[in-house]
């Protein structure tokens, strides 16, 4: 069975529930189509690392259908960058109110399902990076938002538990990896578990599963189904003006021709003029 076709599965036995995924992409730019395939009508919450952009990818060019604006944080385009997409009726919100410093690839993010606040951290942690100096500064970012009760960490952590300064870090936290299936096949005799989802509330979550997507060149998808269910809002039909193709100087044009001299100028008058030459370059259409 396909990756696709188990994630279908996957989301409907669970078509309330919150399912939230990371993925090691190594360079979204030239597979985010594929990756909106596996995303859409399927996640909610999705961690994208090493995504390998700057500030040439515009913002828009990586937005995806029923997701809020994702939260991005760029390195380059040689390495490093973690985005994260939440879908756009579950309210979320970045924290600003904590910065890493600017060679720690971490965001914070509030999820709010209602009835719980979870602080999410998305992070890449590079492989040549100090373990010690990467792990210190997620533990003084977790510090100093000690208010949040429930913590979720998801991304690309390059370490693997049984090393000292991880397992040290986990035990701080009481945070413990709810996926046990290797996820990183750079050795293919001797795939690693590198990739997280690490969290102080694990019996939140079920199905975790670890999945193959050929979106990234040894890493695998990992997902989590939140117990927590989120029903999607219903759609709203809604009016409004199509304005891409209104041309304001022909508009304004329009509407002086349909005036002459001698005719009766009242305001009665002029909105319908107004309205006929409106409706005509910018005309009214429903969606949901």
């Amino acid at each position: 069975m396909s990756c696709l076709s188990i994630l279908r599965n996957i989301r409907s036995q669970n078509l309330n529930n919150i399912i939230i995924g990371n993925i090691n992409i190594n360079s979204l730019a030239n597979k985010f189509d594929d990756l909106k395939l596996i995303v859409s009508g399927i996640f909610d919450i999705l961690v994208v690392t090493e995504t390998k952009l700057d500030n040439s990818f515009p913002e828009d060019q990586f937005f995806i259908d029923g997701f809020s604006i994702p939260y991005r944080l760029d390195r380059n385009r040689y390495g490093g960058g973690v985005i994260i997409y939440v879908r756009e009726d579950i309210p979320s919100k970045i924290i600003n109110k904590y910065c890493f410093p600017n060679d720690i690839e971490g965001v914070f993010v509030e999820i709010n399902f209602r009835k719980s606040k979870w602080l999410l951290c998305g992070t890449y942690h590079p492989p040549s990076q100090s373990d010690q100096y990467f792990f210190d500064n997620i533990s003084l970012g977790l510090d100093f938002l000690c208010t949040y009760q429930k913590i979720i960490l998801v991304g690309d952590f390059n370490a693997k538990v049984g090393e000292m300064i991880f397992d040290n870090f986990l035990d701080q936290y009481d945070l413990k990896a709810i996926n046990e299936e290797p996820t990183c096949y750079k050795n293919i005799n001797n795939p690693s578990r590198i990739d997280f989802i690490l969290t102080n509330n694990p019996k939140c979550f079920f199905n975790t599963k670890t999945l193959p997507t050929g979106l990234s060149d040894f890493h695998q998808l990992v997902l989590s189904v939140f117990k927590t269910t989120f029903v999607k809002t219903a759609p709203k039909e809604i009016t409004y003006r199509d304005f891409e193709k209104f041309d304001q100087n022909i508009f304004d044009g329009e509407v002086s021709n349909t005036f002459f001299e001698g005719q009766q100028k009242t305001y009665k008058v002029f909105e319908e003029k107004f309205l006929q030459a409106l409706d005509k370059f910018a005309p009214v259409k429903k969606k949901y």
